[in-house]
């Protein structure tokens, strides 16, 4: 009677610590998943495949406790510490972030911080007047078709920004999938290839 009960109770718990051990390796990815704005995994998506990366909006800056926060969602902020060695590109360095430029942050955690290794923001994108077309003339160039306007127009967004609404005769060629899908653009390199997005910093 006691030995039955005892291999039950033994086998109780191996079930238990069991279950408990996958609970803990399903809970495992969740525990390591990417801080990511939705906005940012629209355009670019390997961020989610990334360890150890914070991405969406800046928010602030506190020098004193050397530390900046990241929007991730509404309401969420995460806090990242800052150091001499963290490196900053495409604005001249951490007193140059300013609110929301999206941010891209790899970090390392030491204790319960985590402290910012790299800090990467959303360049600033700036096109000749001569590279640019303004409303009036895409509208000119779309009433004439792209055969007889001899153009391509692109739109670069996510498919389900494209899929809510595009202009007409234009074609979609997600910016993070261009370089798989480089042969949607015209074989002709000297025909006009016009393209738009949500915009630019």
């Amino acid at each position: 009677m006691i030995t039955k009960a005892l291999r039950r109770t033994s086998w109780l718990a191996v079930l238990l610590a069991t279950g408990m051990m996958a609970s803990f390796a399903l809970a495992g990815p969740a525990w390591a998943e990417v801080m990511a704005n939705k906005k940012c995994l629209k355009c670019h998506a390997e961020i989610k495949d990334m360890e150890n990366v914070v991405a969406g909006d800046f928010q602030s800056r506190s020098n004193k406790a050397k530390s900046i926060s990241v929007m991730v969602a509404p309401g969420k902020n995460i806090i990242l510490k800052f150091t001499p060695q963290t490196t900053v590109e495409n604005v001249p360095g951490i007193k140059a972030l300013k609110k929301p430029i999206p941010v891209q942050v790899t970090y390392k955690k030491e204790g319960s911080d985590l402290v910012a290794t790299a800090i990467v923001a959303k360049p600033v994108i700036k096109v000749p007047d001569s590279q640019l077309i303004d409303a009036k003339g895409l509208a000119a160039l779309v009433a004439q078709g792209p055969a007889k306007g001899k153009y391509t127009l692109v739109d670069s967004r996510p498919p389900i920004r494209f899929n809510e609404g595009n202009i007409p005769t234009s074609i979609n060629i997600p910016f993070p999938k261009m370089p798989d899908m480089m042969g949607k653009l015209p074989k002709d390199k000297s025909q006009l290839v016009i393209f738009y997005c949500q915009g630019f910093r």
